[in-house]
């Protein structure tokens, strides 16, 4: 079926067809309807290549994961590919699995008119890549970057207020001996964050003791490893982790010291993850919108294809405080049990206060 049966079928030129079926302005809606009707029924759909070869395009976005492992990195995944889908753009991923080397590789072979523009999720980028890109026709942005004065388009989260709001809710439940896991050190967003934790501490009048502040990498195993030592050694109230993984390491790390999460002992992380709703308690943590991510870094890409140039270099999402069941006060500032409530007058003597309150009156 070709654009020309549409337009003779439906009484129209071939160009209005084309302007139509492409969402472009010029034809009435009575127009539009009729056109669109015909098409269905003859089952006429654009073709896409042709479309793309006539504009000087591929019609495909490259994408550069850091791995294909992680549900941080397959979130943001998710959110570009639902934002491409409905820019009728395909999707070409690959993966670095943080080689250095092997990123730039592929920078190189996308960058040769494979694709039409690139997206990075957190790359390793070293000059020698960067450079490359800069030298590129092809536009790129950076999702998540580990340096945020990286002189390419890039999209990060506010990590520092988000840190401060984890924080800050411990200390609003009672918290003083806070422990913190920070995240691999040469990413610039572990510094950003561990500073929100830091000032939430001091502008509560906490000191920050650096025996409770370990270093990790972003995995599970790290993170429990770590919260033993620390409960272990210094026996904090809760823990603050500067990533979900580490903070469901440190859940199980409570639990493996006979200690009751939030009972005896409270966990924050960061990132919301799809395990930090589905794990037992339920983590609070600090949400990265990171299907947000995807589709605004999509966005934006799909921006600098065609031409158009973005309002700022650097694009900064918000994060938000999830409260759910791995946070409470701590055991020390709840009241045991065990021991007798101490009545107040009133509860002593009903009546009696009864009269006093008749008396007040």
């Amino acid at each position: 079926m070709t654009i020309a049966q549409v337009a003779e079928e439906a009484g129209v030129s071939a160009m209005t067809v084309s302007n139509v079926m492409n969402g472009k302005p010029g034809a009435s809606e009575g127009t539009r309807r009729r056109v669109t009707e015909v098409a269905d029924r003859l089952g006429y759909r654009p073709n896409v290549a042709a479309r793309n070869l006539k504009a000087g395009r591929s019609g495909l976005v490259g994408l550069i994961a850091l791995d294909l492992t992680s549900q941080y990195g397959l979130e943001i995944l998710r959110g570009v590919a639902d934002e491409l889908a409905s820019a009728e753009q395909e999707l070409l991923v690959n993966a670095s699995y943080h080689d250095a080397v092997r990123e730039k590789d592929r920078v190189e072979f996308l960058g040769r008119g494979l694709v039409d523009g690139m997206l990075m999720i957190a790359p390793v980028l070293e000059d020698e890549t960067v450079a490359l890109l800069r030298r590129q026709t092809v536009p790129c942005v950076i999702i998540d970057p580990r340096r945020m004065d990286v002189p390419l388009p890039r999209l990060s989260v506010d990590n520092y207020h988000g840190m401060r709001l984890g924080t800050q809710h411990l200390i609003d439940l009672g918290h003083t001996r806070i422990a913190y896991l920070r995240g691999l050190d040469e990413l610039e967003s572990t510094s950003i964050r561990f500073q929100g934790f830091q000032d939430a501490m001091r502008l509560a009048g906490l000191d920050v003791d650096e025996r409770l502040v370990a270093s990790c990498d972003f995995s599970y195993a790290s993170g429990f490893r770590a919260a033993m030592r620390l409960i272990d050694d210094h026996q904090p109230t809760a823990i603050v982790a500067g990533a979900d993984l580490l903070a469901l390491g440190a859940v199980d790390a409570a639990r493996a010291h006979g200690l009751s999460v939030p009972a005896d002992f409270s966990v924050v992380g960061f990132d919301d993850l799809p395990q930090a709703a589905q794990s037992f308690p339920g983590l609070t943590t600090v949400r990265q919108p990171l299907h947000d991510m995807g589709q605004k870094a999509a966005r934006a890409l799909l921006s600098l294809i065609d031409g158009q140039r973005l309002l700022m270099e650097h694009m900064e999402v918000g994060t938000e405080l999830v409260v759910r069941n791995s946070t409470a006060p701590p055991a020390a500032a709840r009241p045991d049990p065990a021991m007798p409530h101490r009545l107040d007058a009133n509860q002593a003597d009903p009546e009696g206060g009864a009269r006093r309150a008749s008396a007040n009156r």
